[in-house]
């Protein structure tokens, strides 16, 4: 494919989806949600350090579960595909590779199959942190490129 065919796609488009401050309401809730659940574990425990440590662990557990949104994701599109650095781990998929994006206002699914289920886990979901009006037809133009590439 040449530079003149997708002159907008050669640039390279990168944004950070911070949730935790995008939605400083629900940061609070979700974090006494937390501190509430280790809590009640440490009493469900008769063992005043096993508590402790049980109540803890649960806590830890929660937060490790939610790290997307306590923690920053960063994405990046170029002309290859998108890739996406998430606080634990990496992913990144190729134009070529990706078969449905379903998405909404706030952030969508890029994934590999043709239809989703409840084991659809080889995509990225990705958050459009506010510029979904810009993010959404990136996508969606470069999935159409090499969609008449192949064509």
């Amino acid at each position: 494919m040449t530079e003149e065919a997708m002159p907008h796609q050669a640039e390279t488009l990168e944004w950070t989806a911070h949730p935790l401050r995008e939605q400083p309401l629900r940061a609070v809730l979700t974090s006494v949600v937390i501190l509430a659940t280790g809590w009640l574990v440490s009493l469900a425990v008769p063992n005043v350090l096993g508590g402790v440590l049980a109540g803890g662990g649960a806590m830890l557990f929660l937060f490790f579960m939610l790290n997307r949104f306590y923690l920053p994701s960063r994405y990046r599109i170029d002309s290859n595909g998108i890739a996406v650095r998430y606080p634990i781990g990496t992913r990144s998929i190729r134009w070529q590779e990706l078969q449905r994006f379903p998405h909404d206002a706030s952030g969508g699914y890029l994934s590999t199959r043709q239809r989703g289920g409840a084991f659809d886990s080889r995509g990225i979901s990705v958050l459009f942190a506010g510029r979904g009006e810009e993010i959404i037809p990136r996508i969606k133009s470069s999935m159409a490129s090499i969609e008449r590439a192949e064509a």
